[in-house]
């Protein structure tokens, strides 16, 4: 059966961190983003809230600052060679985060066939949109589109995340695989796996799935 994989990014493919605090780190704005992120994660400050504060905070972000917090970023280990084997099998992958999508896209380079992300304006003279700011509940409509596209079916699909962003993703998929997960996810996923590397819990993912098949995941990130 030919599968869709759907990844989380902060916390999941970002290990013990975000792209908002990666951001803030390049940026000097570490303790504003600190007690913005605990407000968020209270419920005092919702998905619009936190991204008008960061426009606030930042305006229009450089392409180059942003590289440069990725470039810093703790990804787990062996990202590539997952996406490699999900290509090599024809499947298909995407990444959808709630975070700034000019940050996320540049995990399209490891192979991903598509990134979904909050849209930010790019230049000083766009206002914010609040209505490109994406909610939790927007992530089961947005991997739903991808399946369709790719013609895969969003039942049969395997979901990666760690936290309360991803609950009503793994409400929609298949098999749900928490990586490194909160309490939120206790219940709700199939597997949970902690550690800094990808692919044993991609291989978990796969055996559970596809109990006759084997991953051909190599070795490398």
């Amino acid at each position: 059966m030919r599968r869709a994989h759907i990844f989380d990014m902060d916390g999941t493919l970002l290990h013990g961190t975000s792209a908002p605090l990666l951001l803030a780190g390049a940026l000097g704005q570490v303790d504003a983003l600190h007690d913005l992120e605990r407000r968020f994660a209270e419920g005092s400050a919702t998905a619009v809230d936190f991204a008008r504060a960061l426009h606030a905070m930042w305006g229009v972000v450089p392409p180059e600052v942003a590289a440069e917090a990725f470039a810093a970023a703790p990804l787990l280990a062996n990202v590539r060679a997952v996406l490699a084997d999900i290509r090599a099998r024809d499947e298909s992958a995407c990444l959808i985060t709630m975070s700034p999508q000019y940050f996320a896209e540049q995990f399209l380079d490891f192979g991903f066939d598509a990134v979904f992300g909050s849209r930010f304006p790019l230049t000083a003279d766009d206002p914010l949109d609040e209505s490109a700011i994406l909610h939790p509940r927007d992530k089961p409509v947005l991997a739903e589109r991808f399946c369709a596209d790719h013609g895969l079916a969003l039942e049969h699909a395997i979901a990666y995340g760690d936290s309360m962003s991803d609950v009503f993703l793994f409400d929609a998929v298949g098999i749900r695989v928490a990586i490194n997960g909160d309490h939120h996810l206790a219940e709700r996923c199939d597997l949970a796996v902690d550690g800094t590397d990808l692919l044993p819990a991609y291989e978990a993912a796969r055996r559970l799935g596809d109990p006759a098949g084997r991953p051909r995941a190599s070795d490398g990130c």
